[in-house]
């Protein structure tokens, strides 16, 4: 196998290095009783399978030799070289000892895994290639620790795989961890199908559709190779299981490859097959105009076929067939390439990059875990932008995971949005083929709500960061304002409170700094006024003072602001301010019932007023009562947007006759919304137009 691709040095580089991990190795044998040499020998040759370098090979030979030997990483470094020995260091296991936690143990490996990854994706080749020979002896473990290894296979693995796009070593993992822990399942489905195609009208069925589609193609001369199969034991078993049904009476078991020279050929074969078989409409995907971010790329469409069945067929080239099963190993062992340096336009190369430095940011175990999982889904939806630019996001993903996926400034200024032209929330669920349109604001900041349904690690860590910054600066910035409003209230000068004074009544309240106290000033968590009897304790007991000093809000006061949802205030309305305890000063209109009715202590309340000309943009909600007629809806809209204003949702419902509209709309002030409801009400199909308040 290896003189096939190898020269003569190579190989006999190989064989020493077969000779230096043998008499490391020597005595010690596998708990399936084998002797261990044969492990790395098994995993050097499913390296060699993909046609991979030298290097890896030896790597893979001496793999185990710093772990469970005598070798140092020197000894190896002098034998064969220091990159030899690099990959090899990288690929070895940490010790445990010295972690907190296995969890911290298990993120450590993860993190040196993917940093040496980073840097050599043969790194990951040789750690998948060790996973997936001890699966083969998986089962002498106790039940515990094979569930344990099969869990971390199917979720760190089988993901990572499938994104390097090797698809033959994906379908073996999933086949072994499913035989692992389904011995019985495993062996009756295996069975069955063995049985299922030596019934011979089974079998003709599948060599007359081989048969009949080479004859086609042969007509049209075009050169090509067709082979039939039938889909892997697991995927099988899944259909089994949600559709609760046997074996025979699974309909999508089968599936056929068509592999073509050239990808206008590959197009060309599809209007063949869909002429031959009547096709499944919904089930179409072309993975050649929009490949899968592992670089995978095929034409894939299911007809109906044998006996009533439902078959795939995957249409490709032979290059792509190349990269379909042996993903990014293909570029390495055709263009000779040995580090992702030398190759950087390789998506998942691109992706594993992109992994180092975001989760490098995440320091505890549970986050890094959690955003790493996130990052390995293998489903994704592609959605446009208006310019025609095509996103890959995870499936499940929403509006706002777009908006951060376009850049972190424009998801923290994402105000509205717009599916094909049609506005929508932001925790929309986005489709393939969706025209995504997002609208932002300059003023606009992140909600603490989007955590709630942000889907990919990065929007959900961009979220959290921007708030954490927010939370620091805005609420110091607002507490410090509360602070100076309240000295001026007792007549005391802010030069009278000096360092000294702040560093030592923030060491006596146990703050870490004066910035801490200020903070929790802003959220309510400490009154103003009793901060000031701490530091001038004469002035504030002889105090007479019942006057209050008038905060004017900016509406840019960040977190260290909210605006009470029971009654939307915008500027040009009377307002007031309540503490909450851990939200701030909450903004309501004066007139707010829950104002009136509330049992609030005196000292909860504070004066408030809109700053000259207040910035940013505050949602409100108009209810539309209008004819059922044709176009309504989209004249609504269209009045609310000629005046500059964005549409954060609109829900309609419906009788014989009447329509109701609730929209959700962005406005700059009283004047702007009264304006957009004035020019709402002169459409002669709309009855009423009214403000919708909670309370």
């Amino acid at each position: 196998m290896l003189r096939e691709y190898l020269s003569e040095p190579h190989i006999e580089q190989i064989k020493k290095a077969y000779a230096v991990s043998a008499a490391a190795h020597d005595g010690q044998r596998r708990l399936e009783g084998q002797k261990y040499i044969n492990h790395p020998l098994s995993v050097a040759a499913l390296l060699a399978e993909k046609r991979l370098d030298s290097s890896t090979i030896i790597a893979a030979l001496l793999h185990d030799t710093l772990e469970d030997t005598k070798i140092t990483k020197e000894e190896l470094a002098q034998e064969f070289g220091e990159e030899i020995a690099g990959l090899v260091a990288s690929v070895s296991k940490l010790d445990r000892l010295g972690f907190e936690s296995p969890e911290h143990a298990q993120v450590e490996n993860l993190r040196r895994l993917f940093f040496a990854t980073a840097n050599d994706v043969r790194v990951i080749l040789i750690k998948v290639a060790d996973r997936m020979h001890n699966l083969e002896s998986v089962t002498v473990h106790r039940r515990e620790k094979v569930e344990r290894i099969v869990k971390e296979t199917e979720d760190i693995y089988i993901p990572i795989v499938h994104l390097l796009g090797i698809g033959s070593w994906r379908r073996d993992l999933d086949r072994l961890c499913f035989k692992a822990l389904n011995p019985k399942r495993y062996r009756v489905i295996n069975d069955a199908i063995k049985k299922g195609f030596k019934n011979t009208s089974v079998e003709q069925a599948v060599s007359n559709h081989i048969s009949t589609i080479e004859q086609e193609l042969n007509k049209r001369q075009i050169e090509s190779e067709v082979t039939g199969r039938v889909k892997e034991i697991r995927a099988i078993y899944e259909k089994m299981r949600k559709k609760g049904n046997s074996l025979r009476n699974v309909s999508d078991v089968f599936a056929f490859r068509i592999i073509v020279r050239t990808e206008d050929d590959c197009y060309r074969v599809l209007g063949l097959i869909h002429k031959l078989f009547k096709p499944v409409a919904s089930e179409f995907n072309d993975y050649i105009a929009i490949p899968k971010i592992n670089g995978y790329q095929s034409l894939h469409t299911t007809v109906h076929g044998i006996f009533g069945r439902a078959i795939e067929f995957q249409i490709r080239t032979e290059g792509m067939h190349r990269v379909a099963e042996s993903g990014v190993a293909s570029h390495l062992a055709y263009k000779g390439t040995q580090t992702i340096k030398d190759d950087t336009k390789l998506p998942s190369i691109q992706w594993f990059k992109e992994v180092v430095h975001s989760l490098e940011e995440h320091k505890s175990p549970a986050d890094y875990l959690e955003n790493l999982n996130l990052k390995l889904f293998s489903d994704y939806v592609h959605v446009f932008t208006p310019k025609g630019d095509v996103k890959q996001l995870k499936k499940g993903a929403t509006v706002i995971d777009f908006a951060y996926s376009i850049h972190t400034a424009v998801g923290n200024g994402t105000t509205s949005a717009k599916i094909d032209n049609h506005p929508v929330p932001l925790h929309t669920v986005l489709n393939n083929g969706d025209m995504v349109e997002i609208h932002k604001s300059r003023f606009s900041r992140p909600d603490p709500a989007w955590l709630e349904f942000a889907a990919t690690g990065d929007a959900r860590y961009a979220i959290r960061r921007a708030l954490k910054d927010m939370s620091s600066k805005d609420l110091v910035k607002m507490g410090e304002r509360l602070f100076k409003a309240m000295l001026k209230k007792f007549k005391i000068k802010q030069k009278q409170v000096t360092d000294e004074m702040k560093d030592e009544l923030a060491a006596r309240f146990g703050a870490e700094s004066w910035n801490d106290i200020l903070s929790e000033i802003a959220t309510g968590e400490r009154f103003a006024a009793a901060v000031i009897g701490q530091l001038f304790p004469s002035t504030f007991l002889n105090s007479n003072s019942k006057a209050s000093e008038v905060i004017s809000i900016q509406g840019t006061e960040g977190l260290g602001v909210q605006y009470a949802k029971c009654c939307s205030p915008v500027p040009g309305e009377p307002i007031v301010g309540a503490f909450n305890r851990g939200r701030g000063i909450v903004v309501h209109t004066q007139n707010c019932l829950n104002v009136r009715h509330s049992n609030l202590a005196p000292e909860f309340w504070q004066k408030l007023n809109w700053a000259a000309e207040p910035k940013g943009e505050y949602r409100v909600t108009l209810r539309v009562n209008c004819q059922n007629v044709t176009g309504v809806l989209a004249s609504i809209t269209s009045s609310i947007s000629s005046h500059d204003a964005d549409i954060a949702s609109c829900n309609t419902s419906t009788s014989e006759n009447d329509a109701m509209v609730i929209c959700d709309i962005q406005v700059r002030n009283l004047e702007h919304l009264n304006a957009i409801a004035e020019n709402i009400e002169r459409n002669k199909r709309v009855n009423s137009v009214e403000r919708v308040r909670l309370n």
